[in-house]
């Protein structure tokens, strides 16, 4: 005869597997599948003079000169230029700006160029 703890040890083990048995690992999440796409193809795009009407029509603009953009330091940076053998060709030119730094380019009238940055209103030159 077996003896009880051996019988016990029996129905655990038994009773594990049955439980284990009923968790078979079953997909709960549903895949997804897109709606099928449309087979008519868009319309081609419509140009400009197509989309004008017979009173209207396309002119040809002369571009402007770009003017040159000055920042706030563009003053203080032509006087430091002065101060660096250089009689600036006309103000400042601010060619990057972030939150902290603005950098300006100055074109001196023998043909070198000046770049300066100015972090938190202090200027100094680059090259």
């Amino acid at each position: 005869m077996k003896s009880p703890s051996l019988l016990l040890a029996t129905a655990a083990i038994a009773a594990a597997a049955a439980l284990l048995a009923g968790c078979v690992a079953q997909p709960t999440a549903r895949s997804y599948i897109p709606p099928p796409r449309s087979s008519v193809p868009a319309p081609p795009p419509v140009s400009l003079s197509e989309s004008l009407s017979p009173s209207e029509q396309i002119v040809d603009m002369p571009q402007q000169p770009s003017s040159r953009k000055s920042g706030e330091l563009s003053d203080t940076v032509e006087r430091m230029a002065r101060r660096n053998a250089c009689t600036p060709a006309g103000s400042a030119t601010l060619i990057a700006k972030t939150t902290a730094a603005e950098t300006y380019q100055v074109s001196c009238q023998d043909g070198q160029q000046q770049l300066y940055k100015c972090e938190l209103r202090q200027c100094r030159q680059m090259n």
